[in-house]
């Protein structure tokens, strides 16, 4: 009798500690890793900050209304974006900063691939940018990164 009390105690710490462990060591989820620290709006080159603690409403409207795949890996092989484009964009975008860089693997155009890190996506507004997205690497060029649903077509029809 006392030994099945001791086993029946022994597996019940083995499993309180297996899922004590397994929530330590649970790794963040990806929505985590994609949701951005702060946002910034750009509309006439005039640009406001929304943030999770100061709007959530507006903060999670925003998440909502980008969507774009996300993942640990992108084709390359474009030419940075000038700082010309850049400043073009922000007339009317929208862009996620993160606070710590998320790193991905780049496909060069050769079949190698790199890694790198990025701190930033743009999300320009305006169609003549074909529904791109474009990620800020930590050294501060700008990379197409995906394509996605238009902002100025989806605001329209809403």
């Amino acid at each position: 009798m006392k030994i099945n009390k001791i086993n029946f105690i022994m597996l019940l710490l083995a499993v309180a500690l297996g899922f004590i462990l397994g929530w330590l060591l649970m790794p963040s989820s990806e929505h985590d890793k994609w949701t951005p620290d702060k946002i910034s709006l750009y509309y006439n080159e005039e640009q406001s900050q929304v943030t999770k603690v100061e709007q959530p409403q507006t903060f999670d409207q925003i998440l909502h209304l980008i969507i774009f795949e996300k993942g640990d890996m992108m084709s390359g092989g474009n030419p940075p974006l000038s700082e010309e484009e850049v400043k073009e964009m922000k007339k009317s975008a929208v862009e996620y900063f993160y606070n710590k860089p998320i790193s991905i693997q780049i496909n060069n155009g050769t079949g190698k691939f790199e890694k790198i890190k990025f701190k930033s996506i743009l999300f320009p507004i305006d169609e003549k940018w074909n529904g791109a997205a474009y990620i800020q690497t930590t050294d501060s060029t700008y990379l197409y990164f995906v394509s996605r649903p238009s902002l100025d077509f989806m605001l329209r029809h809403m």
